[in-house]
């Protein structure tokens, strides 16, 4: 979608895209006027994970381009998993200034979206439930509460303190008995639901998948079992390099017949990380592998998208980019797939 220079005014170019891909999403008929029996979503929340503190100014200006491309019945079951991942356990409440956030909060106004929070386990409990309350204050919603992230991977458990997000070895047994407790005596003032990290399997690699499958093993008879009156949800990371045949989607529904009964998944990152592929090629694989995905979740599920924004042309998982003025190629492809309602049918 193209926008007229120092404007968020959509130029005649954008308006018509627009209104095609409304078309598209059933939410217009021909003559322009809406279909007033056609406004469902059937499928889990779908959305983005995000670097909140990046570019910020830009980044909500490209990002106010997207979602007001899509109708305002759709936008509701969009999230924004704001504080980001890795970038989560790297950011403090300096880092979340009254501008960045304020900026943030808007957005999600404007097109009441869902946010999600990432905890970050590098500060202490009283400082994130702090920042966690600023957030609050400035008017944001927040539908959970995301545990960390990644706890599983080789660097936290060797505890490579030399990287900017790991301040301590963490194994399993220590983020059930100890960190995730102590959070939560700060936290449970918020009455939010919690989501906890799960590890994925990965193709290949059979020592890693019998480290992750304790880390799981762990989380479901520590954690899960051991708090049945929390609301705890399990968050998961699928990424591929685009060999979807090999893919273990199956993962998802065993995960799930582990849970207890209603217990929601949350695919809080998932994409094609390929250096090789070009944005639009990155952006048909993303669909395809999302649509394989969302077969597998639940209403009341997450689906989130890596990445929102990247300011580098290499990137190409970004759906935002300065590179492109705005939309990327894959950014478009994304922007589709919600227009089509995930794949879902039409009422």
């Amino acid at each position: 979608m193209t926008f007229e220079h120092g404007s968020r005014t959509p130029s005649r170019t954008g308006i018509v895209l627009v209104l095609t891909m409304a078309l598209l999403a059933g939410s217009l008929d021909i003559s322009g006027q809406a279909v007033a029996n056609d406004q469902s979503w059937s499928g889990p929340y779908f959305g983005f994970n995000a670097k909140g503190t990046l570019d910020v100014t830009q980044q909500v200006a490209y990002a106010d381009m997207f979602f007001s491309a899509i109708p305002d019945w759709i936008t509701p079951n969009l999230a924004i998993r704001v504080t980001g991942g890795t970038a989560s356990q790297e950011s403090y409440l300096e880092d979340w200034t009254e501008e960045t956030i304020a900026a943030w909060v808007g957005l999600q106004t404007r097109y009441h979206l869902r946010f999600i929070y990432v905890v970050n386990g590098n500060d202490t409990p009283v400082n994130q439930r702090g920042v966690i309350q600023t957030w609050l204050d400035a008017g944001a919603q927040f539908d959970v509460l995301e545990m960390m992230n990644e706890y599983y991977l080789p660097k936290y458990a060797l505890g490579k303190t030399d990287l900017p997000e790991v301040s301590q070895h963490v194994t399993p047994e220590r983020y059930a008995a100890e960190i995730l407790p102590a959070f939560w005596a700060e936290l449970d003032q918020f009455g939010l639901p919690y989501a906890i990290i799960f590890a994925p399997v990965r193709y290949n690699m059979d020592q890693a998948n019998e480290n992750m499958a304790h880390w799981n093993e762990v989380m479901l008879h520590s954690v899960i079992e051991a708090y049945p009156d929390r609301d705890i949800s399990a968050t998961l990371h699928l990424y591929t390099d685009g060999n979807l045949n090999s893919f273990d989607y199956g993962q998802i529904e065993r995960l799930r017949q582990a849970l207890p009964a209603g217990r929601h998944i949350a695919i809080t990152e998932a994409g094609i990380i390929n250096k090789g592929l070009d944005s639009e090629e990155a952006g048909r694989l993303a669909v395809a592998h999302y649509r394989n995905i969302v077969t597998m979740l639940k209403p009341g599920d997450y689906m989130l998208d890596q990445v929102l924004y990247n300011p580098s042309r290499s990137a190409n998982t970004a759906d935002l980019s300065p590179e492109f003025d705005g939309i990327t190629p894959k950014g478009n492809q994304i922007l589709q797939f919600i227009l089509d309602r995930l794949g879902s049918p039409a009422a």
